[in-house]
């Protein structure tokens, strides 16, 4: 397979559905770096040995925050490059995980990827793709920090956005929050099964 204009979206989405299927029948899912390999290994078998990856891109040199670092990118053909981001908020034994400052950072990932489709290494295509155990992402709430960044299912980012994370613009973005594996349950979202999984935000 090429990847092109013409596969990119079928071919994301399918290796994001195939990724789903295997974690909820009881593949380990340990960290972010372990769902950035399971994807990076469903990518490569569908496109063969022509497929070049590259994890932990050094593109964000040049902006603020701490990340410096892209989490995926994958080609057949140098022309055409595509950028993927992933997060991997979990609640744990311990407790959830810190909603206002993750909100921050998929907020930041997006703007990132909006940032790279003109800058260094400028892909041609760019994905932010999430998976949650947590439903405090599934459902808006009363946000005393950042009230402005909701991941909640349904919710959409205008492009006429004056959202601006770590000096970087999403203005011009366009996004929805559509997330699987969801069920009501007291007027609330929560997750169906193991996790909650967000439909590919192609930036």
């Amino acid at each position: 397979m090429i990847v092109s204009s013409q596969t990119v979206d079928a071919l994301v989405q399918n290796s994001w559905n195939a990724v789903r299927d295997k974690v909820e029948n009881g593949d380990n899912l340990s960290s972010e770096k372990t769902l950035v390999f399971l994807f990076a290994m469903e990518i490569t078998h569908r496109v063969g040995k022509n497929l070049k990856i590259d994890f932990e891109n050094q593109c964000y040199s040049n902006l603020q925050g701490s990340s410096r670092y892209l989490d995926l990118l994958f080609y057949t053909d140098e022309n055409y490059k595509v950028a993927i981001e992933f997060k991997l908020p979990r609640k744990s034994a311990g407790g959830a995980s810190n909603q206002p400052e993750t909100r921050e950072a998929i907020y930041r990932d997006i703007g990132r990827l909006h940032y790279l489709k003109n800058n260094t290494i400028k892909p041609k295509a760019c994905f932010f793709l999430m998976a949650i155990n947590e439903p405090a992402y599934l459902n808006t709430g009363n946000y005393k920090r950042s009230p402005n960044l909701i991941t909640s299912h349904g919710h959409e980012i205008n492009p006429n956005n004056n959202i601006q994370i770590d000096g970087v613009s999403l203005n011009g973005v366009q996004a929805i929050f559509n997330w699987r594996g969801i069920v009501t349950q007291n007027d609330r979202f929560i997750c169906e099964g193991l996790y909650s999984w967000l439909d590919p935000i192609r930036v």
